[in-house]
């Protein structure tokens, strides 16, 4: 099994409560055909990135697993300038007649707003379509239809999935709600983030815009990894593995 996979598997567990018997942890890995030597290896690591404390015979969890998602209006509010700071780096990649993808999201939303270039959007927010109807630079913009979820303003599900399958990007721009320090990008809500994940494989370039703030932090779902993107786009330096920092970008 793949580490990524292994590690979600464990996350998922560990979300439901705040400790664990390390006996009952070990017999569910088990249960996934997960030696103990490498789950202690991942608690370890857990440890190391502040998720969890190991004590004897048990495992204490901390409050870094983001499994509540707060509204769009609270997202909003919270670190407006981050997100223009973002919005405005990531402007350098966008080039004329490009065809892009713009995800859900208060920081997509911000980026699309100070596009300067003749482009074609294509995207499954309603805020971020309205917004780029808005800009007269942007001359076509395709929203994608489906399942609508308020709590992000995106639509989602089979409908959604079916349509954005026959397309192609010159490049796919997405927010994510956190990236741990090994790189695996979590979003906190899985058919938005496998409606995501479809985005970026039909992307001639991957890009993922997320603020130093979501750094070092353990999401709900995670569904791709910083290794198979392009750049990320960000705010400052942050602490990310050494082979991923040429990815960085602020």
């Amino acid at each position: 099994m793949h580490k990524i996979e292994r590690q979600k598997i464990l996350l998922d567990f560990l979300k439901q409560k705040t400790f664990y018997n390390m006996n009952d942890v070990k017999d569910y890995m088990n249960s996934h055909h997960v030696p103990y030597i490498t789950l202690r290896r991942d608690l370890k690591e857990l440890e190391e990135q502040g998720i969890i404390n190991l004590s004897y015979g048990g495992i204490n969890v901390l409050n870094n697993i983001n499994q509540n998602e707060e509204t769009r209006q609270t997202k909003a509010n919270l670190n407006t300038n981050l997100k223009n700071t973002l919005a405005k780096t990531a402007q350098q990649l966008v080039k004329e007649n490009d065809v892009i993808f713009v995800g859900a999201g208060t920081t997509c939303e911000a980026f699309v707003k100070l596009i300067t270039k003749e482009v074609k959007v294509i995207t499954n927010s309603w805020y971020v379509y309205k917004l780029a109807r808005e800009n007269c630079y942007i001359n076509e913009v395709i929203l994608l239809g489906g399942k609508y979820r308020d709590q992000s303003g995106a639509f989602i599900g089979s409908f959604t999935e079916k349509t954005l399958k026959i397309e192609n990007f010159s490049k796919s721009f997405i927010s994510v709600n956190a990236i741990d320090f090994n790189g695996n990008l979590y979003n906190n809500n899985e058919q938005e983030s496998h409606l995501e994940t479809l985005a970026l494989n039909s992307a001639h370039a991957k890009v993922i815009l997320a603020d130093s703030t979501k750094f070092n932090v353990i999401g709900y779902d995670n569904f791709y990894h910083a290794k198979d993107v392009d750049w990320i786009i960000t705010d400052q330096t942050v602490a990310i593995v050494e082979e991923l920092q040429p990815k960085i970008k602020y």
